[in-house]
């Protein structure tokens, strides 16, 4: 209307091509808007201090842990701000303030508070380890940085979230190697295992087995091709396998649907195997790098 157009005029494309996304935000076409004019359609109603937030924000940062609801959009605004939740856009509100990421038409939350927003959406422990280890190795921020954004956040939904981060920061890196490290601590008998520790063996190789027995040759491994993604040199299970052998340890291999469905024995069978290696220590001219726990 500022720019000339008639009452008459909008009424007849609103009836005929434009439609209303939201209240005051129109989508100058008929047909289903895409997701990125979702997304600015959504930044337009919340307002220009508003953020796209959580999973919808990840995302953008390129974890892929989480996949947005294509119908859904998270923003994220200041507590004194008038905006509330409408239609798919789902509001949520802060009192802090919140560091974003500005593009030509979008902000996004900067990636820890997006990682623990989404992080506090989900339903399981286990799907909030495999977000937050995703999000680190793909390097999008640092574990500290998850800590900080969880502890300055409410205590609502947040029970979860710090379990996870606890396995993260004791070297977990996937939620199937969470499945095991439970089983482990489920068992008296087992000490605290070392996992994701980086190893150099005796002929000055480097490598990082899943979860590792203190003080015996025993090395546990998740057989899942995405939960190994880490900074050791061997990229090959097989040559992991081999070489772990060759130094002297015996390795157990289970893949995430056996850790899964048939844990117990898993476990079981771990467990076995400590008891006839407990005491031994690992093989001459293996040398303790990093302690993930």
């Amino acid at each position: 209307m500022a720019a000339g157009m008639s009452r008459g005029a909008l009424d007849h494309r609103l009836a005929h091509e434009w439609q209303a996304l939201l209240p005051s935000v129109y989508l100058c076409h008929p047909g289903e808007p895409s997701r990125r004019q979702r997304l600015v359609a959504a930044s337009l109603y919340a307002g220009a201090d508003a953020a796209i937030d959580a999973i919808d924000a990840c995302h953008f940062y390129g974890v892929r842990a989480v996949r947005p609801d294509e119908l859904l959009v998270h923003v994220l605004v200041a507590s004194s701000s008038p905006v509330r939740s409408s239609r798919w856009v789902k509001v949520r509100r802060t009192s802090r303030e919140f560091r974003v990421c500005q593009t030509e038409r979008l902000r996004y939350v900067d990636p820890a508070t997006a990682v623990i927003a989404a992080a506090r959406t989900l339903a399981s422990e286990r799907s909030i380890v495999a977000l937050l280890s995703d999000a680190i190795q793909r390097r999008v921020m640092g574990l500290d940085e998850l800590i900080d954004v969880h502890r300055q956040g409410p205590r609502r939904n947040a029970r979860r979230t710090e379990q996870a981060l606890r396995q993260v920061g004791g070297g977990v890196w996937s939620a199937p190697e969470a499945d095991f490290r439970r089983l482990a601590e489920s068992r008296p008998a087992l000490p605290r295992l070392l996992y994701n520790p980086v190893l150099r063996l005796r002929d000055g190789r480097k490598i990082c087995p899943d979860a590792l027995a203190p003080d015996a040759p025993l090395v546990h491994e998740t057989n899942g091709a995405a939960v190994h993604r880490r900074q050791d040199l061997f990229d090959d299970m097989q040559e992991r396998h081999d070489a772990l052998t060759a130094a002297g340890f015996t390795v157990l291999h289970n893949t995430p649907r056996r850790i899964r469905d048939q844990g117990r024995d898993v476990i079981t069978e771990f467990e076995q195997c400590y008891r006839r290696l407990a005491k031994m220590g690992w093989p001459d001219g293996v040398v303790l790098l990093e302690d993930a726990i």
